[in-house]
């Protein structure tokens, strides 16, 4: 129906139903469908649920096509989905917006902001920091005074965010399906004294019965190698009562290990830690770290005499899964007329984290002090996901554990979601529609290849390395080396998540992204090609030196227009700030070869779609130029190397520098561009096994498939048909796990011709 824009999919991989699941997601749209402006919102929208009933829909304009319609959407909504089901759909569609009484309201004046959803009331205070300067629930205040973030310094000195001299407040989104409220400033000693900036993000959705809140901190000191902490603490004092008991459930009880709820009257903490023992670390390494553990085990009130040697703590296998220790990652609170229900996401991948509940106090460790010191490195931040719920009245564990359920079960996400990969190709974005469509029915041996087969990342979240610092990257055992999102793999597993309609590949690429944009991000640095950017291969992450060629931000785009993430779009559009001062201030680096300068083209490329800026487009021209000069007779894009030495020219990097040439022609049409590519490739395009002509992992057949694509001429693909004949029948993938082979694969079957080397 031309009234159907979008069908969304999701899977419930949890035995529960959920009655309201709230969704920030955004969808591609093709060129001319949805006119828009970029932030503003489309009107005439709602979502249809499987039973025909239309549910109100938020929505924002991410990006735009050139000729000013929609290209990216993001929707906010919510809806109900049963359990177990693999195939529930919603669909945007072009309706008269449905009324719906469950809305969030905000307003604000000189002294806060307040946000209304049917189940609360929140006020923040534009005048003082305070998490919650109120939290009501039907009218009654849930939080004490005094809710504060505060850091502590080896010495002891504490730094409040309630000190902050400059506290700035401001509605980053308003809608009556999601609105978000932002509070910034720095954490400030009692004489005056500054230690790190701060943010802190609050989302309400009128169906949810608490608040999403982001507490991020940022280094913008001038140690050069960081300063050091030894806590970080949100500190939410309730008015859930000094008698209030906390819930929790225990992981493994009694012989069989079974699950129970176990009530603690006294003030409990719960931590995610690393390996329990070193005698269970030595044996079975670092699969046990960021267990979730009581860290108190008598507060469980266990016989230890019942269970036998083999179950009791100091067994190094039982250490390793936590024993029983192990709790579920929340702490509900009931008091005898208030409950309260906290936890962090995510909190065993980011560990050390711990939550305490003490006499209606609940407090976040963001680092907790039994971690000893933790060094914060110039320019890192770090960002940290909590949620925080009360209700008027008490209420079972039960009931309260099912909120965080809703959310999250033990750092697994219960809701995944996928679109058709048709749709996405159909719109043409992230040159799917130019890769190959995945079908391992068909293409079993190819997929095989790629590292794809067999559904490869459909729900399976995998996590290279835990840590408050490394989730997100892969660091080496002997932390010698990181891969601090080499080859842009946040965006190569965001386009495997729509092809394959993989949800796992998309958290791993957003995680990564997220990471890249804080952890491995230098938000300050007096060196102006250091501010900006990221560092390449650094296992502590911001402590190396910066360069051209690894600093990736296509992927921070992708990532920003599915989520909507502010910091990941600024991320990406500094790194190409960062890449035009390197290209002006430091041309020795930048064009050092074509590695260095042919990732800022690709950038650029991407850059100059989402912002129509043609300074990126005369950035493009520079390196064109370049790259003509530094051509030879044989097609070949030569340097001196090795560098500063120049005893041989050699080819270089071109690989990226191809690709960046390519979608240059593609943006702009420019007939010089295009008769210097046919001119370059016809030369080096074609492969034979033992040789990879233009230079150092240029092994992708993209040459190959780009000068098809700019002649027309079907004969330049069947050239290298002995090469693929080579990679189908040795026994290893493709090179590079054939992110680019995507192009020359895609043509091959669109043409028919694929076939015949899937055997």
């Amino acid at each position: 129906m031309a009234d159907e824009l979008v069908s969304i999919r999701f899977q419930n991989s949890s035995n529960r139903d959920i009655a309201s699941h709230a969704v920030t997601y955004g969808v591609p749209i093709p060129e001319g469908v949805l006119r828009g402006e970029l932030g503003g919102e489309v009107k005439g929208l709602a979502i249809r649920l499987e039973n025909g009933k239309l549910r109100p829909v938020q929505t924002r304009v991410l990006e735009t096509w050139f000729d000013g319609s929609a290209k990216w959407l993001l929707l906010n909504f919510d809806l109900p989905i049963p359990k177990n089901v693999k195939g529930h759909t919603a669909t945007l569609v072009r309706a008269r917006k449905p009324a719906d009484r469950n809305v969030v309201t905000v307003e604000e004046d000189k002294s806060r902001v307040i946000v209304t959803t049917p189940k609360l009331r929140v006020a923040i205070s534009k005048k003082s920091f305070s998490l919650f300067e109120s939290y009501k629930v039907n009218g009654k205040e849930m939080v004490a005074k005094e809710s504060d973030i505060f850091l502590e310094e080896p010495m002891g000195k504490r730094y409040y965010a309630s000190n902050a001299k400059d506290l700035k407040v401001r509605i980053a989104e308003s809608g009556p399906q999601r609105v978000v409220v932002e509070t910034s400033g720095r954490h400030t000693a009692g004489d005056g004294a500054e230690l790190l900036s701060f943010r802190v993000r609050y989302v309400f959705r009128p169906n949810e019965p608490g608040v999403l809140v982001s507490y991020k901190f940022t280094n913008r000191e001038k140690p050069e190698q960081g300063i050091k902490l030894t806590q970080i603490t949100l500190h939410v004092p309730t008015n859930v009562g000094k008698t209030s008991v906390h819930q929790v459930r225990q992981a493994n009880h009694g012989r069989h290990w079974f699950s129970r709820f176990v009530q603690v009257p006294e003030n409990l903490e719960i931590i995610a830690t690393g390996a329990i023992s070193e005698v269970a670390k030595a044996r079975y390494g670092v699969g046990g770290e960021g267990l979730i553990v009581i860290r108190d085990l008598a507060s469980l009130r266990e016989n230890l005499g019942e269970y036998p040697y083999y179950l009791r703590p100091g067994n190094a296998r039982t250490d390793m899964t936590g024993g029983l220790r192990q709790v579920y990652p929340y702490i509900a609170m009931s008091g005898s007329s208030a409950s309260a229900l906290a936890y962090f996401l995510e909190m065993g991948f980011n560990h050390p984290k711990s939550m305490r509940s003490d006499r209606g106090v609940i407090d976040f460790d963001i680092w907790p002090a039994y971690a000893g010191e933790v060094k914060v490195r110039r320019g890192q931040s770090k960002e940290h996901d909590l949620y925080i719920a009360f209700d008027d009245k008490p209420h079972t564990a039960e009931e309260l554990e099912a909120i965080y359920f809703d959310h999250e079960i033990k750092d697994t996400l219960p809701i995944h979601i996928t679109l058709d990969p048709a749709y996405v190709e159909g719109c043409k974005v992230l040159n799917l529609h130019e890769w190959l469509r995945y079908d391992e029915t068909k293409y079993l041996l190819v997929e095989t290849k790629l590292g794809t087969a067999g559904g490869l990342g459909d729900i399976a979240f995998g996590v290279s390395n835990k840590g408050m610092w490394d989730f997100g990257d892969f660091i080496n055992p002997d932390r010698s080396w990181a891969h601090n999102n080499e080859d842009d793999n946040a965006l190569n597993n965001i386009r495997e998540y729509y092809r394959m309609r993989a949800p796992g590949r998309l958290r791993g690429a957003l995680t990564k992204a997220r990471h890249n944009a804080h952890v491995d991000f230098i938000a300050f640095d007096p060196d102006p090609l250091r501010e900006g950017t990221m560092p390449a291969h650094c296992p502590e992450h911001t402590d190396g030196s910066t360069y051209p060629s690894h600093m990736w931000g296509n992927g921070l785009l992708a990532a920003y227009t599915i989520t909507g993430n502010e910091d990941l779009r600024d991320a990406a559009l500094s790194v190409g700030e960062n890449m035009l001062r390197w290209q002006k201030d430091d041309p020795t680096i930048f064009y050092a070869d074509s590695r260095e300068c042919g990732w800022p083209g690709l950038l650029y490329c991407r850059l100059y779609e989402f912002t129509k800026d043609d300074k990126w487009l005369a950035a493009l021209d520079e390196i064109f130029h370049h790259l003509k000069e530094k051509v030879n007779d044989d097609g070949v894009i030569l340097y001196e190397l090795p560098h500063g030495v120049g005893t041989m020219l050699t080819s270089y990097g071109e690989f990226v520098a191809w690709r960046a040439l390519y979608f240059f022609y593609e943006l702009t049409g420019r007939e010089d561009v295009k008769e210097f590519l046919i001119g370059a490739l016809g030369k080096v395009y074609k492969f034979r096994p033992g040789h990879m002509p233009g230079g150092w992992g240029c092994n992708d057949m993209f040459p190959c498939w780009a000068l098809y694509k700019l002649t027309g001429d079907r004969a330049i693909l069947e050239d290298n048909y002995p090469f693929l004949n080579f990679l189908m029948e040795r026994k290893e993938g493709f090179p590079w796990g054939g992110n680019d082979m995507h192009f020359y694969l895609g043509e091959l079957d669109r043409l028919g011709e694929l076939e015949q080397f899937n055997k």
